[in-house]
């Protein structure tokens, strides 16, 4: 330009040729910036879809400035650099590079869709920027011949000089780009990976398991024996209670209901000769010793207990009497073979006198048994009458003992009232099923002597000395409703337990 101003004449250019020459400046830069833009953007498809790492790779660096751009060539620098570091201890079929994998080209895919995206509007702006420079250059067509080189040539040196800082900043910024991006450390050593797997190791995965094999039944165990309120053996029984145990009955197998009469020489029969022989130490206010048998509640074998042990007595000889005490769940004759339902009531009621009601046993000697007879309206009432003295008064004048089948005490109070009239009572406890808190109510009865010479039986016991191979049991039932109010019911229908063959009342 210096030679051609001079040789052709031309001091400047004139003001319209200086616009022109301003315009397609602004345009020539815009499309070169376009085409710098594109050219990185077709080097970034061509670097994912070779699947190459794209950690030094900054669109901003380069003048595109598209947010979802870098975060997504970001996200994907980070899942490659995850991978890389995974694969250093692992094997590529691992479940967390599979993952990776496929987080990898879902990210490829979202971001060749953007740069796709970014493309077309670079594309569109360089057209319209191509479009606006065609007609400036149409412009300039009309100005001399010799300006118009003038304009071409300065219009060459501008592009040049643009592009060439363009680049040197571009340049500047790439340099400082990456010194921030290169660390400061190094690889000492490359990572060796172990022929054993790291975890889970299976020495401590088997002791875990078998630990909480053991662990979870102890558990189980414990809390069943927190929350179980029941008499479990003999140690349960003197931990909750100071009253004297006449003895253990051994639980019975062959659910006999008189198992003294039909096997004397058993175990449980040897159980009833203890009983027997302990109460001799208890005195007695005349020739007749007169016992009251109860229980807590139905199915802790309370008839069971006074059925035996009279007939216990009556083996040695005594001449015994068994009384059916509960006026408000009679006995039936077919229970001891007896002819008659005749009981107690009758004579109450003044239908019968006593030997009228007196049934002889047709399995024990000297055994007499005393049915309580048809279902009064009325039995405590009946119970508390001056027959009843009469009633007593008779037997103990003919019998060396009289045992008293009584009603549960913890259900009803007629066994309170029939035992004014005995020497001994004898509780029932029975194992796994008499509650803690009716030892409570029996402890407070024994405190407060409402009972007369208060003693247990524990009855029914499955562990201990007695779980030696021996089993005995017997099988007839009250039919009391109870729970924790010790309700009375009238049938065994509006109780709602089923008689099983194996209860012990």
């Amino acid at each position: 330009m210096k030679c051609l101003k001079p040789k052709k004449g031309i001091t400047d250019l004139g003001t319209e040729a200086q616009s022109f020459l301003g315009s397609v400046k602004v345009y020539d830069e815009k499309i070169s910036e376009i085409d710098i833009q594109l050219s990185f953007l077709r080097y970034l498809e061509e670097y994912i879809l070779k699947d190459k790492d794209l950690d030094k790779i900054s669109p901003s660096s380069l003048g595109i400035a598209d947010p979802l751009l870098t975060k997504l060539i970001t996200s994907l620098s980070d899942l490659q650099m995850q991978r890389k570091g995974q694969l250093n201890s692992t094997q590529p079929d691992n479940p967390i590079i599979v993952s990776l994998n496929i987080q990898i080209q879902n990210t490829k895919q979202d971001l060749l869709e953007n740069v796709r995206s970014i493309k077309n509007g670079l594309e569109a702006s360089k057209e319209q920027a191509s479009i606006q420079l065609s007609r400036i250059q149409g412009k300039i067509k009309t100005v001399p011949k010799t300006q118009r080189a003038l304009v071409g040539m300065e219009r060459q040196a501008s592009i040049r000089e643009g592009l060439y800082n363009y680049l040197l900043q571009k340049k500047a910024e790439t340099a400082i780009l990456l010194a921030s991006t290169n660390s400061d450390n190094r690889i000492v050593d490359k990572a060796r990976a172990s022929y054993k797997p790291i975890k889970p190791v299976p020495n401590q995965t088997y002791s875990f398991a078998i630990l909480l094999g053991l662990l979870i039944p102890a558990i189980f165990v414990f809390v069943k024996e927190a929350l179980n309120d029941k008499i479990k053996d003999g140690s349960d029984l003197e931990n909750n209670t100071s009253i004297p145990v006449l003895g253990l009955v051994g639980y019975n197998e062959d659910h006999d209901n008189q198992i003294v009469a039909s096997k004397p020489d058993s175990f449980i029969a040897e159980s009833f000769r203890s009983i027997r022989t302990n109460l001799q130490y208890y005195p007695q206010k005349s020739n007749c010793r007169k016992i009251l048998v109860t229980s807590s509640i139905s199915s802790e074998g309370k008839s069971f207990c006074a059925a035996n042990l009279s007939a216990i007595y009556a083996i040695s000889g005594k001449k015994v009497v068994l009384v059916g005490g509960d006026l408000r769940k009679p006995k039936k004759n077919q229970e001891f073979n007896l002819p008659s339902n005749a009981g107690i009531s009758n004579y109450l009621i003044g239908v019968s006198d006593i030997e009228g009601i007196i049934q002889h046993s047709s399995s024990v000697p000297n055994l007499d048994i005393i049915l309580s007879g048809p279902k009064p309206p009325n039995p405590s009432e009946l119970i508390l009458s001056s027959k009843m003295d009469d009633f007593f008064s008779y037997l103990e004048s003919k019998y060396e003992v009289i045992i008293i089948d009584s009603p549960p005490i913890g259900v009803v109070t007629d066994g309170m009232l029939l035992s004014k009239y005995v020497d001994n009572t004898i509780y029932v406890v029975r194992q796994n099923v008499t509650r803690k808190q009716h030892i409570e109510f029996i402890n407070s009865l024994y405190k407060d002597s409402k009972l007369p010479k208060l003693s247990l039986i524990f009855n029914a016991v499955r562990t201990g000395p007695l779980n030696s191979g021996y089993g005995y049991g017997y099988g007839y039932g009250y039919g009391y409703g109870y729970g924790y109010g010790y309700g009375y019911y009238e049938d065994d229908n509006a109780s709602g337990r089923k008689k099983r063959k194996s209860k012990q009342s």
